[in-house]
């Protein structure tokens, strides 16, 4: 309001709108009103102060609050001549006037509907009605233009020039009285005065008594002569603003506890509550609609009224995130990342410190999944990848809880090339690794491409393979992320985008799960089509107000969203921001509300910058869903380099992203593997059986018999080994056998260089072999500082796969070694080898194992838990050379021994005559050609045959191929197996669990607060 009166008056500053034509701006502004045309350098200004409401208003205008310019000298009009009082006065093209204002002028005017103006007219009437019965023609004339004028409403108006410059004001008051029809005269001040508006800002009253009794000069207009000086300049002519737009109503949700993210155009403040970002919140502006003053405005206001908050600015461009470093720059938990100084490094698939590590495990298998499909986009038909990175990830988690892109991706590589095997037991693993193995390199390359970035990129490494913050989500950390494309690149800047959003994404659901408090954390994503692929973000607008993560999206238009992720993202934020837009746009975002449809489309593409469209969903009671305009706070923020250089050292000190050391992926995966070739299991059985058998010749139909296993997979082997010289098939009769020729030893001579030594290994290993063991040479290689001579590895006989975590490291020691070099002896059950292995397994013949007794005597107890020493009796019969020799050769030279020991032995040496390997399983030696029927489960399922969750007990009842059979209440399902081990962990840890019930086929878990889905098929 400009000034005091007893009416209550309201300043606007009034936008036009076109297409709409201003025919008695009487009927708007009321009976008392002011109006106030003044220039700027651009444009030409309309202001009013009239008692009707804003929402009245805006349904003929754009209005806005007004700020005056100061004036310093003012011209007051009235009539020039009294008697000019009671003629008809008219102002004639107001406009060529107005068009003349300069920079710095202006022109003031009150309207008042005043009744004593005809007061004073009836009186003047009637004091020359003498006159008319005079006849006099002057009179009769003047009674008439009374008359005429009386029948209409007269207005009261006060007419104030203004300008700041005395001289300048006087030649424009002669201008304006050339538009007058009847003469005026001015009162110009002969002083500047810093108050003119408040010595002006009086509305104009009429008292019948001074009226009668005073110079009778005061200008007034008929009603229908207003529109000639109260006037809206046509904008082809006059520089003004205008608007397109329709009005929209100023309904505000009431939120008193919130912060300020701008005003209404009456003045409203406009605030929000935290309650509100729960469910997200949608920003959308084209260039220049003020998006990027929103955010800053959206992030300051938020973390100094929620101080023990998360706030984090993701910006793809760098410019925004160099002047928020530069606003925060004194900021004490200010997390600053720089693209190219990698300042800070976060590890998006650790998991926090001080985890209970079976939980730990089950929190990082249970999103497995979600990591690889959310940030490495791979294709669902990817499906050989998609398995081998999934069991990678898991047996990665099961040996640290700090697994790195580099890390993953080493393995990956590594099994593409038949190096690595995973310690694995799935009778799919072999098919699968061998499908992944034979894909085209491109397809093998389109599939990993981002991973490959994560792990290779030097930058990317330096940035996500370490953790330098213990805890991001740390009670009000400030975290803008500087990822400038300008500066790395656009594939670089998405992932860096991706594997913060991931870390953050991840650390809320770990908090979650952890029943820590949920800090809330606002996560504001500029630009973030750039990430529009990832669909890790649908994820978090739908579950992520549970974990307290709250989502701004803001970006340019919406060609830039695929249309089902728009859809998703306006259905699932409950808080819309809609800055100036397209009209295509605005035509899209107008669906968000039906019932203002045809507004928000007339009037977004007309906004001006830093104005915007507010649609908030209600949730209270009191609350209405109704779009209003807001006009946002400026938060004054400017980029120093200086000051974003003194930050990035802070950085630097405080969180210095340390250069990520190369892990060893042999020795964290599978450490076995360093010594051996990936293992040929059914080779190698094969060949057992071969040997072992009379003139190691065998039938195949004996042959398929002993192992178990189809037709197809074991004739496949035998070809492949035939080619190699392993073995010879012929026929003989009417059957078909297989001949041995070499291989079963391997590179014997490398292990037990001496004759003694290689004879005792040979029969060492048929030892093994015969327990259902895969045995080998360890290979020799130069960048093995330590390895045993033998490798052997406990074959599981469902999946013939090599059990790793059981296998054994074989050391043989012939009688000379153990008599000359005795400290080697002793040295090969303490080497760096030996942790990679169950145990440590020494042999000797029975001639010497006395003296072998004695060295193992020098052993801790501790280390002999590990270690084991064995004897082998010899029999008589000399052990002929076999490998290599022709058949004939070959007939009598079958190797024999017994695992025995001498008497009264003790500490990890059997005391009785014959030692039986142990096994839990050996290879399959019925004829159920490979097949597998429902068996009573095993292992660690027999001891648990049931699992009670809360009210669901899950019996389990049986086993067929790799599916579990359960039993709930009446009805029995199949479980897949990885799902029946997740099963099982969850069990172990029941007082995590919160709910768990059946809906749709489906056991659905609420553990720690994440959400598991076990999928659950009839029988």
């Amino acid at each position: 309001m400009w000034g005091r009166n007893k009416q209550n008056f309201f300043t606007y500053e009034i936008f036009p709108k076109v297409n709409v034509k201003y025919v008695d701006l009487t009927k708007i502004l009321g009976n008392t009103f002011a109006v106030m045309y003044y220039r700027d350098e651009k444009l030409l200004h309309i202001c009013v102060e009239t008692p009707i409401s804003a929402q009245t208003l805006r349904q003929y205008f754009d209005i806005q609050q007004c700020t005056f310019p100061q004036f310093r000298y003012y011209a007051g009009a009235r009539l020039k001549k009294e008697r000019d009082f009671y003629s008809i006065h008219e102002f004639s093209d107001m406009q060529s006037f107005i068009s003349t204002l300069e920079p710095g002028q202006g022109m003031f005017i009150w309207f008042s509907l005043e009744p004593n103006l005809k007061e004073v007219h009836y009186w003047y009437l009637n004091k020359i009605q003498k006159f008319i019965q005079q006849n006099s023609e002057k009179h009769k004339h003047l009674a008439q233009n009374i008359r005429d004028k009386l029948k209409e409403p007269l207005y009261l108006i006060k007419i104030f020039l203004l300008d700041n410059e005395r001289k300048r004001l006087k030649l424009t008051a002669k201008q304006f009285d050339a538009y007058s029809s009847l003469r005026l005269s001015f009162e110009i001040s002969l002083f500047p005065s810093d108050n003119i508006i408040k010595k002006i800002n009086k509305p104009p009253t009429l008292s019948a008594i001074y009226a009668y009794f005073n110079e009778k000069k005061w200008i007034h207009l008929t009603k229908s002569n207003i529109n000639q000086l109260l006037i809206i300049p046509d904008p082809s002519i006059v520089p003004i603003n205008i608007s397109r737009g329709t009005p929209l109503p100023e309904i505000l949700p009431e939120r008193q506890e919130g912060f300020r993210i701008g005003i209404t155009e009456s003045g409203k403040e406009v605030k929000l509550e935290l309650e509100d970002l729960q469910r997200h919140m949608y920003v959308i502006g084209r260039t220049g609609a003020g998006k990027t003053t929103f955010i800053k405005t959206l992030l300051v206001n938020f973390m100094n009224r929620y101080p023990n908050s998360v706030g984090v600015v993701v910006d793809p461009n760098g410019d925004l995130a160099e002047e928020l470093a530069t606003y925060y720059k004194d900021y004490e938990k200010l997390i600053y990342v720089d693209p190219v100084e990698a300042t800070v490094s976060v590890n998006p698939l650790s998991i926090p410190k001080g985890l209970p590590k079976d939980q730990a495990f089950l929190l990082a298998e249970s999103n497995v999944k979600e990591i690889f499909t959310q940030l490495f986009a791979l294709k669902e038909s990817a499906v050989y990848v998609n398995y081998i990175i999934i069991n990678a990830l898991k047996i990665l988690y099961m040996r640290t809880t700090s697994p790195t892109f580099s890390d993953l991706y080493n393995i990956i590589m590594k099994l593409r090339s038949g190096e690595l095997d995973l310690p694995i037991d799935d009778p799919e693993w072999e098919q699968k690794l061998e499908q992944f193995q034979e894909l085209e390199e491109t397809t093998y390359i389109s599939a990993l491409s981002r991973l490959e970035e994560y792990a290779t990129n030097p930058l990317l490494k330096r940035l996500f393979n370490s953790d330098s913050i213990d805890d991001v989500l740390q009670p009000g950390n400030a975290i803008i992320i500087n990822a400038s494309n300008a500066m790395i690149g656009s594939p670089a800047s998405f992932l860096m985008i991706a594997g913060w959003i991931y870390k953050l994404w991840y650390s809320a659901l770990i908090r979650a799960a952890l029943r820590k408090e949920r800090i809330p954390v606002l996560t504001i994503i500029d630009e973030f089509e750039v990430i529009a692929n990832l669909s890790v973000l649908d994820v978090i607008l739908s579950q992520a107000r549970k974990f307290a993560m709250h989502l701004v999206l803001a970006h340019q238009h919406t060609e830039q969203l695929p249309s089902e992720l728009l859809k998703s993202v306006l259905v699932n934020t409950a808080v819309k921001v809609l800055l100036a837009t397209e009209a295509t746009d605005a035509e899209k975002l107008s669906k968000t509300d039906p019932d203002f449809s045809a507004e928000i489309v007339k009037t977004l593409p007309n906004l001006k910058p830093g104005e915007a469209i507010l649609i908030v969903k209600p949730r209270k009671p009191t609350d209405t869903m109704v779009p209003f305009k807001v006009k946002v706070d400026i938060i004054e923020t400017k980029r120093d380099v200086n000051a974003v250089r003194e930050v990035i050292e802070k950085m630097k000190q405080k969180y210095g992203a340390k250069k990520a050391e190369q892990a060893d992926v042999m020795s964290l995966i599978n450490p076995v593997m360093k010594y051996i070739e990936k293992p040929r299991i059914l080779e190698q059985l094969i060949l057992y059986h071969t040997y072992v058998f009379k003139d190691h010749t065998i039938a195949l139909v004996d042959l398929l018999k002993r192992l178990g296993i189809g037709r197809d997979k074991v004739e496949d082997s035998i070809n492949r080994m035939e080619a190699l010289g392993y073995i010879v098939s012929e026929k003989q009769g009417n059957k078909k056998v297989i001949i041995y020729g070499k291989g079963l030893f391997g590179n014997i001579k490398a292990a037990a260089p001496s004759q003694e030594g290689r004879k005792l290994a040979m029969k060492v290993m048929l030892k093994y072999m015969k327990q259902g063991y895969y045995v080998t040479p360890a290979k020799q290689t130069a960048d093995l500082s330590s390895r045993p001579d033998l490798v052997a590895i406990p074959i599981d006989k469902s999946s013939l796969r090599p059990l790793y975590n059981q296998a054994v490291a074989i050391e043989i020691e012939s009688c000379n070694e153990i008599s000359t070099h005795p400290e080697q002896v002793v040295h090969n059950w303490r080497k760096e080898s030996v942790k990679d292995f169950a145990e440590v397994h020494s042999w000797t013949y029975e001639e010497c194992f006395d003296k072998l007794q004695q060295l193992y005597n020098q052993l801790s107890d501790e280390e002999k838990k590990k270690v084991k020493i064995f004897t082998l009796k010899v029999r008589e019969k000399t052990v002929q050379k076999v490998e290599g020799k022709p058949k004939e050769e070959r007939k009598e030279a079958r190797l024999t021994g017994e695992f025995t020991v001498n008497k009264n032995v003790v500490n990890g040496v059997t005391e009785s005559k014959e030692v039986q390997i142990e096994s839990k399983t050996t290879t399959n030696t019925n004829n159920d050609n490979g097949k597998g029927s429902e068996e009573a489960l095993t292992g660690e399922l027999t001891q648990q045959e049931r699992v009670k969750l809360k009210d669901i007990t899950i019996n389990i009842i049986g086993k067929e191929d790799s599916k579990y059979i359960v039993q709930i209440d009446k009805d029995r399902y199949y479980i897949d197996k990885e799902y029946m081990e997740m099963l099982l962990k969850i069990g172990k840890e029941q007082e995590l669990v919160r709910d768990v019930k059946i809906e749709d086929l489906n056991l659905k878990i609420d553990f720690g607060g994440a959400d598991y889905t076990i999928p659950l098929v009839p029988l």
